[in-house]
């Protein structure tokens, strides 16, 4: 089984292997990224933990979310668990095409958003094994995965390329949405776009973190992450390419 066939997550994958400039990638089997994990097999999670060998878990589902939906069969081994919650996206009377891009942006200036703790996490993990899920693993896990690999030095290119992943397993999550009551009532008052991945909302989330942030380096140093946080997160995540 590779990191990327789970059973009871369909939208799991590593992060490893993408270019951080010509001469270094991200570290293989360090950072994943997954949708909601509370429907694992009994395989999947011997997967993560005996051979992935998974330290911990951040999960960015909101505290109720969470508690309702469950941290799944995973919570019977010994990796450890964080809820670092952001807020879904609400419902809202922006144009389908604005919805998701909104969430990223909020996310990026609300002084109440978690963003900055979850990156300090990731820095002070950085090179151990670990693991960001929602539940659907487009959006916060996006919004997530997508912050940690700009301040990773990951073109752009490669950023898009890996939010656009998503796109195509979204069939199935919303399949399971439907048979659970929250996601399925969630998914009854947004329009159906925002279950799509779309270019346009990754593109816009970079332009954004460039044009109103001065990059991910300097939304960082505004939210109190120093440099030397930042070179342990590259430190630990980057190898030499080749």
């Amino acid at each position: 089984m590779s990191a990327h066939e789970l059973e009871g997550a369909f939208n799991f994958r590593d992060l490893g292997g993408l270019h951080a400039g010509p001469d270094r990638r991200v570290r293989p089997g360090v950072l994943f990224r997954s949708d909601t994990l509370q429907a694992l097999t009994p395989a999947d999670v011997d997967h993560l933990t005996d051979v992935l060998a998974l330290e911990l878990v951040v999960d960015l589902r909101i505290g109720p979310e969470a508690v309702e939906e469950g941290r799944g069969p995973l919570a019977a081994r010994p990796v450890s668990y964080l809820n670092a919650p952001l807020r879904d996206l609400p419902v809202s009377d922006l144009p389908a095409r604005e919805q998701s891009l909104f969430f990223y942006r909020e996310h990026l200036s609300s002084p109440a958003s978690p963003l900055a703790t979850i990156v300090r996490v990731l820095c002070a993990m950085a090179g151990r094994p670990t693991l960001l899920h929602c539940a659907a693993g487009k959006d916060r896990t996006g919004l997530v995965s997508a912050m940690t690999l700009r301040l990773l030095g990951v073109d752009d290119d490669d950023i898009v390329a890996d939010y656009l992943r998503s796109g195509p397993n979204m069939a199935r999550v919303m399949d399971r949405f439907r048979t659970w009551p929250r996601y399925r009532d969630h998914m009854g008052t947004v329009p159906s776009e925002v279950y799509q991945a779309q270019e346009y909302t990754i593109r816009g989330f970079l332009t954004a973190l460039d044009r109103d942030h001065g990059g991910a380096a300097g939304w960082a140093g505004r939210r109190g992450i120093g440099a030397a946080e930042l070179q342990r997160l590259r430190d630990g995540l980057l190898v030499p390419t080749g």
